[in-house]
């Protein structure tokens, strides 16, 4: 969701209309997103005075849009779309929160993000003879930090070089559990795998083929995992941030639990 639509006085004037859809699909859906979209306002109201701060907050800016995201699709019925959404939304969570209990790695964090830029930069090839021009010029200006980051991270898919369960351990129980549950499944369609084109018959044996009605539940199942997982995090940003006015939060772990349900 895009960070606008946090802003109250946008809502005072008019409801987005995918939460209008929501609410219509699941009664009571806008009554539970309150207190996480104050949250979100709470957090992004944050002054940030440290590197760490605001490479966090940022991120909970990127996590606004991931979820927003997953709202307009399950709003507008496309649930696996939605359930992708929410895999790329769990790898941010997973990632942040591991960040910040490990502030050490910021620099890896920073820099790896700095090596995709570049590796870009090296794979594209402009036809127009400016932008050949700038690119050589670019490569040859940035050349050895291009190698140094190279080598820093060689064969690393990730800034932590550490597998997705292995963070979601090292951040909670909780995080390895809906890894484990919901990940692996959400996974199988963000890499378009035969996991939503296969079903059981009634004898019962495997049939090939897609039925759009049995992934209605996602429209359900995303948002709800997503917001889970946006309450675990929040935790952790409003320690760090040392937020000191908590009843909103307290009320997003409430609409968790009742949610996990």
């Amino acid at each position: 969701m895009h960070a606008a639509y946090f802003n109250p006085y946008n809502w005072i004037v008019e409801l987005p209309i995918f939460l209008k859809q929501l609410e219509e699909k699941f009664p009571g859906f806008l009554v539970d997103l309150e207190p996480l979209r104050q949250v979100f306002e709470q957090v992004l109201a944050q002054p940030v005075d440290t590197d760490l701060k605001k490479a966090i907050r940022a991120q909970v800016e990127v996590a606004a849009e991931h979820f927003g995201a997953i709202l307009a699709n399950c709003a507008n019925g496309f649930g696996l779309p939605a359930e992708a959404a929410a895999r790329n939304l769990f790898d941010l969570v997973v990632g942040t929160m591991y960040l910040m209990k490990n502030p050490h790695l910021l620099t890896d964090f920073i820099e790896f993000g700095q090596l995709t830029v570049y590796r870009l930069m090296k794979n594209l090839e402009p036809e127009d003879p400016d932008h050949q021009k700038a690119k050589a010029r670019d490569l040859a200006t940035y050349g050895t930090e291009i190698q140094r980051l190279e080598d820093k991270f060689d064969k690393q898919n990730f800034w932590h070089g550490r597998q997705i369960r292995q963070v979601a351990k090292a951040v909670s129980d909780d995080m390895e559990h809906l890894y484990l549950t919901y990940y692996k499944t959400t996974s199988g369609i963000s890499h378009g795998s035969a996991y939503p084109i296969l079903s059981r018959n009634e004898k019962p044996e495997w049939v090939i083929g897609f039925k759009k009605g049995f992934w209605v539940r996602c429209e359900k199942e995303s948002w709800i995992f997503a917001y889970l997982m946006l309450g675990q995090l929040f935790v952790e940003v409003f320690q760090l941030f040392q937020i000191p006015e908590a009843a909103h939060l307290d009320a997003t772990a409430g609409v968790c639990m009742k949610l996990t349900k």
